[in-house]
Formats: structure tokens, C-alpha cells, sequence
């Protein structure tokens, strides 16, 4: 299976001064969005599954 075939496409929708936050951080970071969204949600669900010890 290759890598691509394991992703899923999806639509969000951001204000504008989220967007602006995103590409900022994106860009300091040297990731596309898509990768810090995708890290940020999974540091979000690890910090509940620790809080839910």
C-alpha cells in the first residue's frame, strides 16, 4: 500500500485570523499546512488520552 493510498482528503473551514496563524506557523516550521494540522490534532487527542488517566 503506498502512503498517499492511507490519507484521507478533508475540507475545514478557518477564520480568517486562524488561516493567517496557520500559514505563519507553517512557514516558520518549514511543514505544509495539511502537517501541522495533522500534528496538532494528534498532540491534541494524545493530551486527552493522558488527562483521561
Amino acid at each position: 500500500m503506498v502512503v498517499s493510498d492511507r490519507k484521507k482528503r478533508v475540507m475545514i473551514s478557518l477564520t480568517l485570523e486562524q488561516s493567517e496563524i496557520l500559514e505563519r506557523i507553517a512557514k516558520e516550521k518549514g511543514f505544509t499546512k495539511s502537517a501541522i494540522v495533522a500534528l496538532s490534532l494528534e498532540e491534541y487527542s494524545r493530551k486527552e488520552l493522558e488527562q483521561k488517566k
